[in-house]
């Protein structure tokens, strides 16, 4: 997977940031069987600045996979409502048997 994340302001679309393209590496977890979704980890270091944000604003995080033969997949989202999220977002819309999240 080809893995981007797209950062803004709810309802100020104008404030959106973009992560650059990751490679993700998959793997099979621990004692899964052969039928069990692989992992994809994917470690994106970003610092951007959301023009226009202001305390009681939601940030909006939708994580993409890039193609480029066709358009891009969503693979989840997330949304923060008190300016800071504790270390882990889940995303949400994933697909079904999938667990996600931003770290």
């Amino acid at each position: 997977s080809d893995v981007y994340v797209e950062v803004e302001i709810e309802g100020k679309s104008d404030s959106k940031v973009t992560t650059a393209v990751v490679t993700g590496t998959a793997s099979q977890k621990e004692g899964a069987g052969e039928n069990d979704k692989q992992n994809i980890d994917v470690e994106l270091k970003f610092v951007g600045e959301l023009k226009g944000y202001v305390a009681g604003d939601k940030i909006l995080f939708k994580v993409k996979d890039k193609d480029f033969l066709k358009s891009d997949d969503f693979l989840g989202k997330a949304t923060v409502t008190d300016g800071g999220f504790g270390g882990k977002l889940v995303l949400e819309g994933a697909g079904e048997g999938f667990q996600a999240h931003l770290m």
